[in-house]
């Protein structure tokens, strides 16, 4: 039979088998079996582990938190007890009554006294850590006695100096005169005291010159004064100089010449080589020669014997020990030598120190030897082509074409010709020569009909 059990279950008998997972062949066992559970997974934790009891512990710290304002345990007996002592004072005053809040504005107010979390966002600064470091930095340089940009910057606009006064207008009649060669010129007023960088870099002034464009490439004069002799009425004797100096330049020009003429001259037929002459000069010598050779090849022979046999004749003791004694004198005799000199070039000091002059006069000499060659060279133009630089002719007029007269006097020279020279002999340009005409294609002529009618 089946009787009711307290907890509202149904108990079954004896008389029944058992279907219950804890029966046991009809006999039901008085303890369930306790389930074995893994405990070292985290998803067996949250099915099997009980953890009423701490959520029913967390509950009632948040009612506490919330009604009370905190745990209970943590609040002073002060705010938990009052004593009650259960005397009135007599005559005392009755108390008014205070005045209660309206039943809304109790139900408005929060039920918690948890105060509300603080707004974090609202208080947040934007850039904070940099500011905090700018901070600090301007302090540490305050304490050095730097003051920070913004400070700087407003005391220098303070001591600013006042702006400079409008400039007079051109135009104005009333202005002042000045020198604009002079030293106080009011035009530089502008660029006076500045840094000379910032005025090139504002194109204010001009950027500096280097020095060796200033250096001259030659030091002869631009334009050359001509010679006495080449003016329009000469004297006699300067007239004879100029014609002295261009015969003997036309007299070298003749020499050279001739020596080329000289040099490319074909033989006469006297002159010419025979065959005999020719056969003489290429046997001429070689007979001697042979017999030089063999008589000097007899005594080198004879040499190298000797020389092998004396090779082969070893000294003896006593010979090598007279050879040392013997080098042995002769360097001590060499240094008693030399000391002895060396004593006697004392009374030789009147000597040495005119010997000394003599030599530094010498030196001195020489020194100004290759100053002026030195000169010399750098009036003369220098190779800076593949063509030497070439004198032109001397402008000169014969005795008899002299005339007493500038009407009819003659012109000698030109001046486009002169200049392009002066320019070569001052090394400004290379020596050059006119370029010569080379024709390509080869000229090919036509007989024409009209030609032909006309000529015939």
């Amino acid at each position: 039979m089946a009787a009711a059990t307290s907890s509202g279950g149904v108990e079954r008998s004896d008389d029944f088998l058992g279907f219950t997972p804890f029966s046991k062949c009809g006999e039901k066992s008085k303890t369930p079996k306790r389930k074995r559970v893994n405990r070292n997974k985290k998803k067996n934790w949250k099915k099997h582990s009980d953890v009423r009891d701490v959520e029913e512990f967390m509950d009632d710290v948040r009612l506490q938190e919330r009604t009370v304002g905190g745990l209970l345990a943590e609040r002073a007996d002060e705010h938990l007890f009052f004593m009650d002592t259960g005397n009135k004072k007599k005559g005392a005053r009755k108390q008014k009554k205070t005045r209660k809040p309206l039943k809304i504005d109790l139900i408005l107010q929060p039920d918690s006294k948890v105060p509300a979390p603080k707004d974090i966002l609202s208080h947040q600064v934007p850039n904070a850590k940099k500011l905090k470091r700018k901070r600090e930095l301007e302090k540490k340089l305050q304490k050095k006695g730097i003051l920070p940009r913004t400070d700087r910057l407003l005391l220098a606009q303070k001591e600013a100096p006042s702006p400079a006064p409008k400039e007079e207008a051109n135009n104005n009649p009333n202005r002042g005169f000045y020198d604009l060669w002079g030293e106080k010129n009011p035009l530089d007023s502008a660029v006076e005291g500045k840094d000379q960088w910032y005025l090139e870099q504002t194109k204010k002034s001009r950027v500096k010159r280097p020095e060796r464009l200033n250096k001259k490439p030659s030091e002869l004069p631009a334009v050359e004064v001509a010679a006495p002799g080449a003016s329009y009425n000469p004297t006699f004797d300067s007239h004879q100089d100029l014609l002295l100096e261009a015969h003997i330049v036309e007299v070298k020009k003749l020499k050279e010449e001739k020596k080329l003429e000289r040099q490319l001259k074909r033989p006469s037929k006297d002159e010419a080589p025979t065959e005999e002459s020719q056969l003489r000069e290429l046997v001429e010598g070689l007979v001697e020669e042979s017999d030089d050779n063999a008589s000097g090849g007899e005594g080198e022979h004879e040499e190298q014997m000797t020389t092998s046999l004396h090779q082969r004749e070893r000294k003896t003791e006593r010979q090598r020990k007279k050879e040392k004694e013997a080098k042995s004198m002769k360097n001590r005799l060499e240094a008693e030598k030399s000391e002895r000199l060396r004593r006697q070039s004392l009374f030789q000091l009147k000597s040495i120190q005119t010997s000394l002059k003599s030599r530094q006069e010498e030196l001195l000499r020489r020194k100004k030897l290759r100053e002026e060659k030195r000169k010399a060279k750098a009036l003369q133009p220098k190779r800076l082509g593949r063509l030497k630089y070439q004198e032109p002719d001397i402008d000169i007029l014969l005795s008899e074409e002299l005339t007493d007269s500038l009407r009819k006097l003659k012109p000698e020279g030109n001046v486009t010709k002169d200049r392009f020279k002066s320019f070569q002999k001052r090394n400004l340009i290379e020596p050059r020569e006119r370029a010569k005409f080379k024709r390509k294609l080869k000229v090919k002529y036509v007989e024409k009909r009209a030609f032909r009618e006309i000529s015939a």
